[in-house]
């Protein structure tokens, strides 16, 4: 009984510590033929640059043309940070907040 009780045990660590359950991406953005991974972090307005594109369509998985994004709303804006070069990471304007993009890799 004590190693049935064990080997239960250890099953269920095994399955319930996954963090990502199969099939997940990660928030997404792409442009210029790159995707970035969205992050919690935020720029603050002033960091700012000008503006690179907007999300125009909401891919179902992952993006497959530029300005498209798998969770992130049609219309978000896409900006230059201050003193970063885009090919590092972008910003994207969330409902009124700038959210931190880093690269991910080519968009294919």
């Amino acid at each position: 009984m004590k190693s049935l009780f064990t080997v239960f045990f250890a099953l269920l660590i095994v399955t319930g510590c996954s963090t990502q359950s199969e099939g997940a991406y990660p928030n997404v953005v792409s442009l210029n033929d790159t995707l970035y991974n969205l992050t919690v972090d935020t720029v603050t307005p002033d960091n700012i640059g000008n503006q690179l594109g907007e999300v125009k369509r909401v891919a179902k998985v992952m993006p497959k043309a530029n300005e498209e994004a798998n969770d992130t709303p049609v219309g978000s804006k896409l900006f230059e940070i201050k003193g970063i070069h885009p090919s590092e990471a972008i910003a994207v304007e969330i409902n009124g907040t700038y959210q931190k993009a880093t690269l991910n890799g080519p968009l294919n």
